[in-house]
């Protein structure tokens, strides 16, 4: 996992500090609070926490261009992380209403889509919005587990930010290591973790990112950091399995009803033009013929989507 990711996370957190009063979340700002307020008729005003939170989401899935090595965008793994943060950060305004990353795009996102713009550029968002909008539709966790699992990025975080640069110490850094697998077997074992899901992704990527590191301080001598507990993910239960197959045959399903059902419908349509074709001089036994090739086609078609 690239330094500077944690970089940028640890940078945007000392910029803002969340404070929750009665279950709402309010942001303290440092030295950026005349970028986010304004003064209207000696009034101060400024962005709602969700717009704050979701422009500096951008701004993260911006700079990924500059913290992925090969500088895609599309990479899953950077993506994830980021809606980790945003999750996080959400999840600490319990009167937000939001339960999902559909909710969140829907709600904050989307609905907000000019201040967003405003606050983090509209090059910087539109450039981002194909990528944003693929990732969220196609990851189906609770926004709870997402704050779970960026709790252990967080941890991750320290452990790069200690353990790589020049200043390389990792005995010192051996310490978070022992949280970070504490952490992870728990998740491990969380009930939402299960085959083929998006929970079971981000597990496998914060695996592969600490077994880095960890390879890198050890340097195949004494074992410094500790192991992580294979992956063990629940297998699907037959209810799951039957919910993912109702989504993904629906499709298909229509299709077999539908196509049958058109071809019923053109027959005598066809009939219909055929016998009026018939009426203008066709040799009848040529047409006969021709009118039973054309129906044994259409049968043949019908047997094969039914």
């Amino acid at each position: 996992m690239p330094e500077k990711l944690c970089g940028l996370i640890n940078v945007i957190d000392e910029k803002i500090t969340v404070n929750v009063n009665n279950l709402k979340a309010n942001i303290e700002f440092d030295d950026i609070k005349d970028q986010y307020c304004n003064t209207e008729n000696g009034e101060e005003k400024c962005f709602s926490y969700e717009i704050l939170v979701s422009s500096f989401f951008t701004k993260i899935l911006k700079h990924f261009e500059g913290c992925n090595d090969n500088g895609n965008l599309e990479n899953d793994k950077l993506v994830q992380y980021a809606i980790l943060w945003l999750c996080h950060k959400l999840n600490k305004n319990s009167q937000s209403g939001v339960s999902n990353l559909k909710d969140i795009y829907d709600v904050y996102i989307k609905e907000n889509e000019k201040d967003i713009k405003e606050m983090s550029g509209a090059e910087d968002y539109n450039s981002c919005k194909d990528t944003l909008n693929k990732k969220i539709y196609s990851m189906s966790i609770d926004i709870n587990e997402m704050s779970k699992l960026y709790e252990a990025l967080k941890t991750l975080c320290k452990l790069y930010t200690e353990c790589s640069g020049k200043k390389q110490n990792c005995t010192k850094c051996s310490q978070n290591a022992v949280e970070f697998v504490k952490s992870f077997g728990t998740l491990n074992n969380d009930s939402n973790h299960k085959e083929g899901s998006s929970y079971r992704q981000i597990l496998s990527a914060l695996s592969n990112d600490y077994n880095k590191l960890k390879e890198k301080c050890d340097h195949g001598q004494s074992k410094k950091f500790p192991s992580l507990p294979q992956i063990n993910p629940k297998k699907l239960s037959a209810q799951d399995s039957l919910e993912s197959y109702d989504v993904t045959s629906s499709s298909s399903l229509i299709a077999n009803k539908l196509i049958p059902g058109l071809l019923i419908f053109a027959i005598p349509i066809f009939l219909g033009i055929a016998y009026k074709y018939s009426l203008f001089g066709f040799d009848k036994r040529l047409h006969r013929q021709y009118l039973r090739e054309k129906l044994k086609k259409i049968k043949k078609k019908m047997n094969h989507y039914m």
